[in-house]
């Protein structure tokens, strides 16, 4: 009986998550009401409360579980030893994380669309910045080990990681997660520069 109970829970979710998204699409958030969601998820609002308080309550449980499913994927502990990169590693990462995303493509393109929810871009770039800095602390990496500050390399990864995902999601013939993993981990390691060819001119 659970196993059932459950299956439906799972299925209705499902309906007003997906209805959700769609109105947000349609209309934006501000404008849809929990009448709506109903409606498009051909529930009644009473079944809708159940689940969700409202529905700033169904964006943040949506927007966490999808942040923490491209989070988990993210170790960068394991992609150095003795402050060497382990390419391998990074790369898998990196596909992993694209994988993620293209599994999560609709909402990915909504909350980043027209009428999405620019709180949800910001929201994302936090945990990976927050993510890094943890993982730099867990390394053992100093503030004067750095040779710019550690607050700008965070969030010049984050901005970028974030940036590089729409980018990713405008594309009308999409690069692989595969291909994705190799072609950022040369703009990581080699910098934007000289992973495009171009040479860096000595200052000294």
């Amino acid at each position: 009986m659970t196993k059932k109970t459950d299956l439906r829970v799972k299925k209705t979710r499902k309906l007003i998550n997906q209805a959700f998204i769609d109105l947000i699409q349609k209309k934006g958030f501000d404008s849809l009401t929990i009448q709506d969601i109903a409606d498009e998820a051909l529930i009644n609002r009473a079944t809708f409360y159940l689940h969700y308080e409202d529905k700033h309550d169904l964006l943040e449980k949506m927007s966490d579980g999808v942040i923490q499913e491209i989070v988990s994927v993210i170790n960068p502990t394991n992609h150095f030893t003795d402050k060497e990169v382990k390419l391998e590693k990074l790369q898998t990462t990196i596909e992993k994380v694209y994988q993620r995303v293209e599994s999560n493509q609709t909402f990915f393109a909504v909350m980043f669309g027209e009428n999405g929810i620019y709180n949800f871009r910001n929201k994302l770039e936090e945990v990976i910045r927050e993510k890094f800095s943890q993982s730099m602390t867990e390394l053992r990496v100093r503030p004067e080990d750095f040779q710019i500050p550690k607050d700008l390399v965070t969030h010049f990864i984050s901005a970028a990681f974030v940036g590089v995902i729409q980018w990713w999601l405008k594309q009308k013939v999409k690069p692989a997660p595969g291909e994705m993993a190799i072609q950022l981990s040369k703009i990581i390691t080699m910098g934007p520069m000289q992973a495009s060819g171009l040479k860096i001119e000595s200052t000294t």
